[in-house]
């Protein structure tokens, strides 16, 4: 047997296709259409490793296996490194136990190939016994299509978002930005006045932490901003915001580097006899993980100078994934002070498998609840239930069936793998049809981490000239005026879906195209908060699906619960620093 890995990055056109393959397992997503066609095209079968995921499924075994690996790279501040970095590696790992489900499905395999070098491709080598052949092994023609490749990635982004690609790449270590930081105005919010810190990383995490301020307007809140991405053009009196940069050192101390290195490296080692672990360690996943040390020492040293510089008395997190704001919770942990967490968008389904270091977790409607609890596991006593703002007045739709937007909600689909050009073809050619039936348009209203010009040019590509004309881009912030304009919303699983339920309007979700672990979906429709769609074709039916499917706004209002100042000012603040309201 005969099997080809087609990397993610490279297209079902090349010159490989000269050769004869019983099977081409893509280690990118499609849609099941796209591989159907290319199947018949290249006669053979041809499908995707991600048809390999168990979902929910997976992720709930993760936690067990991240446990292996807990106290033994700890810092003297009691900082667990593993803790941190393991959510890092976390889409490699999983893909390493997707590798060994293909190698025990082609078993017979005698030749194996890979389209370039693919850490999957090795962890299924290994597990078969079989030389892993790579038929791209050009290092320079590799090379100049990187260049190429993420020269066309920037162009393609605004200048804020190719300024902070450059900053996240090139100055990790805050050597140019705390330069250019500012110095933080003692005068808006003095050293010795009590503050709650809101750290953040995106534009999404400090607009969920400002709500959240905005209940205590008597109380300050300090929001301190590691990545410039997550700044904002306005904030509450009560808030200050400041950069991380203008804490950074830019150092780190060596001994302390080389000392979390030797205990990375007895972590790894003790890993290596887990079976479930072993094959993470032999292609060099977990050897990996120590380059981020360096990185989160520095990190790590500039939360610290926050702290000793400003009276924190609680931690609010946003995103206790993301290392730069997790790092400021765990240091609320272990100095005692409330370390409480949140997530920006409906669900987080990687609550299944992180440690939970927080003291509280405010759960925004009774969908995250319950998923948190039946899906993830977290205790019930440790969930706050609370929205931290209204999302519209208690019973209002704003549903008109003369709405003029069918409002297709996309989402930056090649950071899961997706390949977006084969997406795109299948719903967009189906979402014109119905906009001519309808006598509506379609509205592509991009997530933050989209650009708009590389999916203008996606547009053109996968468009006729005619559909074209039925189609605009939208790349502003959701609100009340684009709800009023949708008549119906479109999307796979994003948050929006239970925004557009809130004011009454219909949802519709892309099943086929869900996430392969995370299971919102399902959630989203159990809650009433859209319907499922299970093939590109029902796009066609939208129409009908309009008349027959309504949000119950009473439901989706049963679903919130305002946080009362209180709940919120108890979950933040302790006894002896209590929060003023």
């Amino acid at each position: 047997m005969r099997v080809l890995l087609l990397h993610p990055d490279d297209r079902f056109d090349g010159s490989w296709t000269k050769q004869r393959w019983d099977s081409i397992v893509d280690l990118g997503r499609a849609p099941h259409s796209f591989y159907q066609q290319t199947s018949a095209t290249l006669g053979c079968p041809v499908f995707s490793i991600y048809e390999l995921a168990v979902e929910v499924g997976d992720l709930q075994t993760l936690r067990e296996l991240f446990g292996l690996g807990m106290g033994q790279v700890v810092d003297r501040f009691g900082i667990d490194w593993w803790d941190i970095i393991s959510l890092m590696l976390q889409p490699e790992l999983q893909n390493v136990r997707l590798a060994i489900r293909l190698a025990k499905g082609i078993q017979g395999c005698r030749t194996l190939a890979v389209s370039r070098p693919s850490t999957t491709a090795e962890a299924v080598s290994l597990h078969l016994g079989v030389p892993l052949q790579v038929l791209d092994r050009g290092v320079g023609r590799r090379l100049a299509f990187d260049i190429l490749h993420r020269g066309s990635a920037v162009a393609n982004l605004g200048f804020v978002q190719a300024r902070q690609v450059i900053y996240d790449k090139y100055d990790p270590l805050y050597v140019w930005r705390r330069k250019l930081a500012q110095a933080p105005d003692s005068r808006i919010a003095p050293p010795s006045e009590p503050v709650i810190l809101l750290p953040s990383a995106y534009l999404n995490v400090t607009k969920t932490a400002l709500h959240y301020a905005g209940l205590l307007p008597a109380q300050k809140f300090l929001l301190v901003l590691a990545r410039e991405s997550g700044a904002v053009s306005s904030i509450p009196s009560n808030v200050q915001s400041v950069r991380l940069a203008s804490f950074a050192s830019g150092k780190w101390d060596r001994a302390e580097l080389d000392q979390l290195n030797a205990a990375w490296e007895r972590m790894v080692s003790s890993l290596n006899e887990h079976p479930d672990l072993r094959l993470s360690v032999h292609t060099g996943i977990l050897k990996r993980g120590a380059r981020w040390l360096r990185w989160g020492l520095v990190v790590r040293d500039a939360w610290l100078r926050v702290y000793e510089t400003r009276s924190v008395i609680g931690c609010l997190c946003g995103d206790d994934s993301n290392p730069y704001t997790r790092i400021p919770l765990l240091l609320a942990e272990q100095r005692g002070i409330p370390a409480v967490a949140c997530h920006h968008g409906a669900l987080d389904c990687r609550m299944a498998f992180k440690n939970r270091r927080f003291s509280k977790y405010l759960a925004k409607s009774q969908m995250e609840w319950d998923y948190l609890q039946s899906t993830c596991g977290v205790d019930a006593h440790r969930i706050v239930m609370g929205e931290p703002s209204p999302r519209s007045d208690k019973n209002a739709s704003v549903w008109r069936e003369n709405a003029p937007w069918i409002t297709f909600f996309t989402e930056p689909y090649e950071a899961d793998f997706w390949r977006a050009d084969a997406i795109f073809r299948e719903v967009l050619p189906r979402l014109c049809a119905v906009a001519r039936r309808a006598r509506k348009t379609v509205v592509l209203k991009l997530h933050p981490f989209e650009s708009a010009r590389q999916r203008t040019k996606l547009v053109k590509r996968v468009l006729s000239e005619a559909d074209r004309e039925l189609v605009s881009l939208s790349d502003a912030p959701l609100s009340a005026d684009i709800l009023s304009h949708t008549w119906c919303a479109v999307t796979v699983e994003s948050t929006v879906a239970f925004e557009c339920a809130t004011v009454g309007i219909p949802a519709f979700l892309c099943g086929w195209l869900r996430h392969a672990y995370a299971g919102y979906g399902g959630q989203y429709v159990r809650f009433g908060a859209g319907h499922m769609l299970d093939s590109p074709d029902e796009l066609l039916l939208i129409p009908d699906f309009v008349e027959a499917f309504s949000p119950d706004s009473n439901l989706t209002h049963q679903m919130q619960r305002l946080v009362s100042s209180r709940t919120l000012s108890d979950a933040l603040c302790t006894t002896a620093d209590r929060c003023i309201r």
